[in-house]
């Protein structure tokens, strides 16, 4: 597959994931039930600094998104922990608008220097091209935990 087509993929895959819990309440996005650490507006959260972070951070760019936002869903962090609720809107709207500025940055060609890095479950992405295909596999993952958490709330 291309990158050209695989980042066309992720428009799809972050649509879809938004068709799945788009009938859920700004209660369900937030509930945290037993078992869990986070709650389903954190896995949103979560896919958009990641994709980011892969992508812009590591490639020397500047991101598209606050440090706040990097702050409220990094690994390790839990809502839980949160001072202040995130705007659920922008979020979504980020969500959905982000591969289509990915998608033209990337036709520009700014993407040329990549910072090799080891992820938190021990893939090394040693280049921008490796860094695209994890992060299918991570929003991927995250969409798993989303349908998990959709059965318990």
């Amino acid at each position: 597959m291309s990158l050209t087509t695989s980042i066309a993929l992720l428009k799809k895959e972050r649509a879809l994931i938004l068709s799945v819990i788009d009938k859920l309440s700004d209660e369900q996005l937030l509930k945290i039930p037993a078992g869990y650490n986070n709650n389903v507006l954190w896995n949103l959260g979560h896919i958009l600094i990641t994709q980011q972070s892969l992508h812009y951070f590591l490639s020397r760019l500047e991101m598209y998104i606050s440090r706040e936002m990097i702050q409220t869903f990094r690994t390790g962090t839990s809502p839980s922990d949160w001072k202040t609720q995130p705007d659920i809107i922008e979020l979504k709207q980020l969500f959905l608008e982000l591969p289509d500025k990915f998608s033209e940055d990337y036709k520009k060609g700014i993407f040329k220097d990549y910072r090799p890095y080891k992820t938190s479950v021990g893939v090394s992405i040693d280049n921008f091209e490796e860094a695209v295909a994890f992060n299918h596999f991570h929003e991927g993952t995250h969409t798993g935990i989303i349908l998990g958490l959709m059965k318990q709330i």
